[in-house]
């Protein structure tokens, strides 16, 4: 059996372009600063995107008015099938251009090599092997008023390279309950959402390799049932995703990734315990998302998380 790497989005970025040879990467980057970029890098993206999604809420219960703190930390891991590996690449020469099944970002390590026009030899660099890709993250949550709470998460990662720098996704949003407006609709709660993730790997040298936005609004509902609490969500996205690098003797590297109203469901439960709540939920998306996450409520009879 094939066994393939794990990665989180620091140590991923850093074996791209840290472990890698200049030259190497160079050509890697800029095989694909083209029509084949999105359908190299689109596994990674979509992954990185559907993992920013997830774990931004655990109930759609919002009181009306009353001080409240939610202390969370939730952790997103995503797993790559063999469809994610590879994708059909066109030698984009401009003439008798032919499409040939290539590696993904994720996909095998082995270059895929082709008959080009002229009798030129066309290479498709090979990817990581990467199987899964994980991210971890804190975010607090304040509220309430007029049925209204804001909530805010961040990353901080140093890759210890000063090529590379650091790492950081940063976000925050706010949430309305709308079945105060419904009060037929008890014990159904229905709340809306809107969220802006931005993450940057951001040099020494005041360089942003990775720059990305990631704009969500979601629909989320819920019902509580003692202490668990099932709930459900629906998102969509405009996401994005550009690469810049820069090395010596080499011309810059630029690649950008697209995606637009692209949706996500989400299907979780959370299950609390006095002021303490415990959450786990699947997220369907381009790339499907496991995450799991444990809240921390201030005061401790508040009911924000379930009743």
């Amino acid at each position: 059996m094939a066994k393939h790497r794990s990665s989180s989005v620091g140590a991923f970025l850093f074996c791209v372009l840290a472990t890698t040879a200049p030259a190497s990467a160079q050509n890697l980057l800029e095989a694909y600063n083209g029509p084949n970029a999105s359908g190299y890098l689109a596994p990674l993206v979509d992954a990185f995107r559907s993992n920013l999604n997830s774990g931004l809420f655990n109930t759609a219960r919002i009181e009306p008015n009353g001080f409240h703190v939610s202390l969370e930390f939730v952790g997103m891991t995503t797993s790559f099938d063999e469809s994610s590996r590879s994708f059909m690449a066109r030698t984009n020469q401009g003439v008798n251009d032919k499409y040939v099944r290539a590696p993904t970002i994720v996909g095998d390590t082995h270059a895929v090599l082709t008959d080009g026009y002229a009798s030129t030899v066309y290479a498709f660099p090979g990817g990581f092997d990467v199987s899964n890709w994980y991210l971890s993250a804190p975010q607090l949550r304040i509220g309430n008023w007029k049925g209204t709470e804001a909530m805010a998460r961040a990353i901080f990662y140093n890759t210890g390279n000063d090529e590379i720098g650091s790492l950081g996704v940063w976000g925050g949003g706010i949430r309305h309950s709308i079945s105060q407006y419904l009060p037929g609709i008890a014990p159904l709660d229905i709340a809306v959402a809107g969220m802006w993730q931005h993450a940057r790997l951001h040099t020494s040298q005041d360089l942003d390799i990775v720059n990305s936005n990631l704009y969500t609004v979601a629909l989320h509902t819920g019902m509580a049932m003692g202490p668990l609490y099932p709930y459900a969500g629906v998102a969509v996205d405009w996401y994005r995703f550009g690469v810049h690098y820069e090395i010596d003797g080499f011309d810059p590297v630029n690649l950008e990734y697209k995606a637009d109203q692209d949706f996500q469901l989400t299907l979780g439960a959370s299950y609390r315990v006095g002021f303490v709540a415990a959450y786990g939920e699947y997220n369907f998306a381009a790339q499907n998302t496991l995450a799991a996450g444990l809240s921390v409520n201030f005061p401790f009879s508040s009911r924000s998380v379930t009743q």
